[in-house]
């Protein structure tokens, strides 16, 4: 059994990296988007230097359309931008409702959603492609695009991002060759003293 512990305790040096998330959830002006508008929702996060990104999801969450523009059925197009626009906050372009992407050409395309019916809430989410989210971050800057053909109600839409933190008390290549030689000997030692003890 000390041999067991032994070893145990030599892999218990070893840590794991942690997951860490944050959410972002927009501000009340996306609340209610109208087709003669598009929007951009700008977003500052500075991830930890060395940590990478795991996941992110962005959510709808209870949208609904509540009016028909120039298009039926309503079209949602939604954009992962890279930006500059000032942290947290939402600048409106206009476009009078036209079909169309506002946002054709520019950053990824992260969906094109059709509302053929009023007043039907949808929560649904996009999952973002975490080597674009992670270039447009260099800067600590990003943005979502939301061209709405036609007139929307939402309860809010979320961003969230998960993370792993650098593991801490990670040896080296070195130690940690060191420390499985010790464990692999530890394990024959104790290997050869059950035979014996069989014989």
């Amino acid at each position: 059994m000390k041999v067991l512990f032994s070893i145990a305790a030599l892999f218990g040096v070893l840590s794991v990296a942690q997951a860490n998330s944050v959410v972002f959830n927009s501000p009340s002006a996306l609340n209610s988007i109208d087709g003669n508008n598009y929007y951009t929702w700008g977003i500052g996060w500075s991830m930890p230097t060395g940590d990478q990104i795991t996941g992110a999801t962005l959510t709808f969450n209870n949208i609904q359309l509540t009016s028909f523009g120039t298009s039926n059925p309503g079209i949602l197009w939604t954009h992962l931008l890279n930006t500059s626009t000032a942290n947290g906050s939402v600048t409106t372009g206009t476009d009078n409702d036209s079909a169309t992407d506002a946002f054709a050409g520019s950053g990824l395309l992260l969906g094109k959603r059709l509302f053929p019916t009023l007043n039907t809430k949808a929560t649904f989410s996009y999952n973002l492609d975490l080597a674009t989210l992670t270039s447009y971050l260099s800067d600590g800057k990003f943005g979502i695009g939301i061209d709405p053909d036609c007139h929307y109600t939402d309860d809010s839409i979320s961003l969230t991002i998960t993370y792993s933190s650098k593991p801490t008390n990670v040896p080296d290549a070195t130690s940690t060759g060191m420390l499985l030689g010790s464990a692999f000997s530890l394990m024959a030692l104790f290997s050869r003293k059950i035979t014996s003890l069989a014989k």
